[in-house]
């Protein structure tokens, strides 16, 4: 059985993905589109959707060129399911040695969708487990016995919420907040960082059992600012808070395993539990035990760590299922091996300066590395257009991280310069075999009519809202 990605929006991810294997390119269409399929890698990418960021690559996390231990499992997934369940355990806890060796912070829970896992109730389950595994009386509750039956959560100001319950309140879909229930969490505003300290007091008195902190808004591209985590962490240990970071959609394209760890952030400290997602390949839950306040429970021990995980899990359900373990495992061996978060560094720098030579202003982008916010006005200038994901007045760009993306030649004969087109027109003509299209806006990001025709030139589509009409190509010469 092939691995093939979830829907990814760069339709042609959807063929099959061999093995690396030595094709001399030439004039012949037919190698060409051979290489494409098989090493799509290879080639500088147009899509910088992907998903809504939940692949950061085109290779294939599960053949052996990733890894043979890895493949073998997949190879057995596809011939015998019921024989490779025997497996589990040992895919556990490989994926687990792998997923700690990479991160740091140990995964606790999993889940299929990340909005699953910001469950304020599995959030104060956790956290009593974690507890009543302590090695010490840590003296001071993280939350009374009252506030268990009604749990609350606090989030930073324009967090992008969840799909369902108490964080759906402040949702940025219109159809999430109607989907909304239990009790509202506590708003926290980081603009001012004076005012911190008494907001997160207030929280804690109003039964909130845990502060979930974007480091990037999704909603609007916006970073913590150092001063500000400096103080979150400050008045989260003061009153015993458990600090949660969301890094859905920071984790690796941020310039680090997961941006908390970013030297203007780990400096101060770190998070007790991490929400993980998207280009992870799995969704949960994992614990830092070097949180602020997760270290005072005093499991230091690593069999007393994996003692606390496995307990937590048995009890519960499976870790997760064996095929989202190994693409997962496998994402972590490439992101390790490729150096994938240093990688992310080096793209964010080319992107944004290529940005700013088209005449946006450098302050005007928000994001952190290859996760990279761009104003709507300032997209209509950058030329030859590439797909992205909206973010209200804000164009997501959430590049891959091969290889190919680090090189400016690349990137500017291929992607953004008008020497970009017969590179387009190669894309054009694949797509076109292959009966498929981009399926989002390069101007808003917003989903594009099925009836919308791709341009020729140019590949992306634009939608009804963007350019009533007839498509005029802003590349076409």
């Amino acid at each position: 059985m092939p691995f093939v990605p979830a829907m990814a929006v760069y339709k042609f991810r959807r063929m099959r993905v061999h093995r690396r294997r030595s094709t001399k390119l030439d004039d012949n269409a037919e190698i060409r589109s051979k290489s494409r399929e098989t090493n799509p890698e290879d080639y500088p990418d147009l899509d910088f959707h992907h998903t809504f960021g939940s692949f950061l690559t085109r290779k294939n996390p599960v053949s052996k060129d990733t890894d043979p231990v890895i493949a073998g499992y997949w190879d057995l997934l596809s011939h015998s399911p019921s024989l490779l369940q025997r497996h589990i355990h040992e895919i556990d806890n490989k994926y687990r040695d792998a997923f700690r060796n990479f991160f740091t912070a140990e995964p606790i829970s999993l889940h299929g969708h990340v909005s699953d896992a910001s469950n304020a109730a599995l959030l104060t389950s956790i956290i009593s487990h974690l507890v009543s595994h302590a090695s010490s009386d840590i003296g001071i509750p993280f939350f009374d016995d009252e506030f268990k039956s009604n749990p609350r959560v606090a989030i930073t100001a324009g967090s992008y919420g969840a799909g369902y319950g108490c964080l759906a309140y402040n949702a940025v879909i219109d159809s999430n907040r109607l989907v909304a229930n239990g009790p509202r969490p506590v708003v926290i505003t980081t603009n001012n960082s004076a005012k911190i300290d008494a907001q997160i007091r207030q929280a804690k008195n109003d039964g909130c059992v845990a502060l979930i902190v974007e480091l990037v808004c999704a909603g609007d591209g916006k970073a913590i600012t150092e001063n500000a985590w400096k103080n979150i962490l400050k008045a989260c240990e003061k009153y015993a808070l458990i600090l949660i970071v969301d890094e859905a959609l920071t984790s690796i394209r941020c310039g680090a395993p997961f941006a908390n760890q970013l030297p203007q952030y780990a400096r101060h400290g770190y998070p007790d539990l991490v929400l993980f997602g998207k280009a992870v390949r799995t969704n949960g839950i994992a614990v830092e035990w070097r949180g602020i306040n997760i270290q005072k429970l005093d499991i230091e021990h690593q069999e007393e760590r994996l003692f606390t995980i496995l307990d937590w899990q048995e009890r519960v359900t499976e870790m997760a299922q064996a095929a989202d373990l190994l693409i997962s495992w496998g994402t972590l061996v490439l992101a390790k091996r490729e150096q994938w978060p240093q990688r992310a560094q080096v793209i964010g720098r080319i992107l944004r300066e290529r940005i700013v030579a088209e005449g946006a202003k450098a302050s005007s982008i928000r994001g952190l590395h290859s996760l990279l916010y761009i104003q709507l006005q300032d997209i209509a200038r950058l030329g030859p257009p590439v797909m992205g994901a909206r973010a209200g007045k804000y164009l997501r760009w959430l590049p891959a991280l091969d290889e190919v993306m680090t090189s400016e030649e690349e990137l500017r004969t291929k992607v953004f310069g008008l020497g970009s087109i017969p590179h387009r027109r190669e894309i054009s003509a694949y797509l076109e075999s292959q009966g498929l299209k981009l399926g989002f806006c390069s101007r808003c990001g917003d989903a594009v009519e099925a009836e919308v025709v791709s341009c020729a030139v140019c590949v992306v589509r634009v939608c009804e809202e963007c350019e009533p009409g007839a498509h005029t190509c802003p590349i076409s010469i």
